[in-house]
Formats: structure tokens, sequence, C-alpha cells
């Protein structure tokens, strides 16, 4: 019995297959399927930056960090206060950002935040909400 298996096993065309690595062809940049990155370059308070490093370990990468926290803050209804941060602790940071991220961080930054540098520290604050209750849903009407 045990022999029958093996030669089953052996004649099975999906056997070998899978065997097999598939080949894929490798993604380049510019591609119509591959989304493109940006670089930017904003002015943030030093913590801010390690708040995204940190939080890069969970997302994948600063750029996605950066993203996600974007389009949480982009639909909530009322803003996340934010305090204005100390200007000796500013700095220059760049990062790859999808077209799309920018264009949100600029939208906040002109209608709800003073600065594209708060927009990204209100991003890295709802990141660490662990539940999003009645306290960041409500409208700011009631």
């Amino acid at each position: 019995m045990v022999v029958c298996f093996s030669k089953i096993a052996a004649m099975s065309p999906s056997f070998e297959k899978d065997k097999k690595a598939v080949k894929l062809k490798p993604r380049r940049r510019g591609e119509p399927d591959t989304p493109g990155t940006e670089p930017k370059t904003y002015n943030l308070p030093f913590d801010v930056i390690l708040e995204i490093r940190k939080a890069a370990s969970i997302y994948g990468s600063q750029g996605r960090a950066v993203q996600v926290g974007s389009e949480l803050l982009v639909r909530l209804p009322k803003r996340i206060s934010v305090p204005h941060s100390d200007p000796a602790s500013i700095k220059r940071r760049t990062y790859k950002l999808s077209p799309r991220t920018i264009k949100v961080i600029e939208q906040l930054s002109e209608t709800e935040y003073d600065d594209p540098g708060q927009v990204l520290a209100a991003c890295m604050k709802i990141l660490k909400v662990k539940r999003l209750d009645s306290k960041y849903l409500a409208d700011s009407d009631q």
C-alpha cells in the first residue's frame, strides 16, 4: 500500500509544480499598477519624529504610518487637540509619501491645524488611541 501512494504522488503533475518556485516579474518603479511616492520634507518636533519611528514597526514603514494616521484624521468629524511644540525641538525630516497623503496633510494644515507639523503630531496621537469612542467621533455641534 505505501508503494502505491508514493507512485501516485510522484505521478501527480501538481506535485512537481509545488516544488518549483513561481517565476514572477520584478516590480519596477513607474509601472501603472505601482503607486508612486514622493519625498516631502516637514518641520516636526523631535518627539513626533520618534513616535513615527516607533509606529513604523507596526505599520511597516514610516511613510505608511503617516498615511494611516492622516487617513484616520481626515475622516474624524472634529479636530484632535495637539499642543504647540517648543521651537527649539523642531527638526526637518523627509518622508516618502503617496501624493494623496501629501494632499491630505496640506488640506488638514490649511483647514484645521496651524502647520503640517501639527498634523503629523495629531496623526501619531490618533494612532496611539486604542478605541475610537464618542470622544473622537462626536460632532462639535452637539
